[in-house]
């Protein structure tokens, strides 16, 4: 997994319905993060990027 992005921090911080809003995926995919059904390798490149995007405003 690449280590600039931390879902454990993001599905600990936000809710499945913000993170999906931030994202722009649907609430049932960013459960599925949150739930760890869906692996980060299953994630398509635009997602990741949004994701570490959110991470970083996160941390900061």
């Amino acid at each position: 997994m690449d280590t600039d992005l931390n879902l454990k921090m993001l599905t600990e911080k936000l809710t499945a319905y913000q993170i999906s809003r931030a994202v722009d995926i649907s609430i049932d995919k960013a459960q599925s993060i949150i739930d760890k059904e869906i692996n980060y390798d299953e994630l398509d490149s635009e997602t990741i990027v949004k994701l570490k995007t959110l991470s970083d405003k996160l941390n900061n």
